[in-house]
């Protein structure tokens, strides 16, 4: 696709073009590509499901695929308050 024409997003886009997947976490500039929206409209939207390191605000690539297919109605495989996931055992 052609990806956001504002300048600076595009040389974002572009960087991230070359990787193989998005990143793990994110930043609130790259975050907001991720889900489509302005900066301004993905702060006032998802700025709760951001954690800190340092002086820096981070976004969950998996926290907010979460939270779109909460928003769809669409079931997650995301362990219950108290259940265990178990998905990675074999690999101990």
């Amino acid at each position: 696709g052609q990806g956001c024409r504002c300048h600076p997003h595009r040389m974002k886009m572009d960087r991230l073009s070359a990787m193989p997947h998005w990143p793990v976490r994110m930043t609130s500039d790259v975050a907001c590509l991720f889900m489509c929206m302005s900066e301004t409209a993905f702060l006032s939207r998802y700025e709760t499901l951001s954690y800190r390191e340092g002086g820096n605000r981070y976004w969950s690539t998996a926290i907010l695929e979460r939270e779109v297919a909460r928003q769809a109605g669409v079931p997650t495989a995301t362990p219950s308050v108290g259940e265990v996931d178990s998905t990675w055992d074999d690999l101990r």
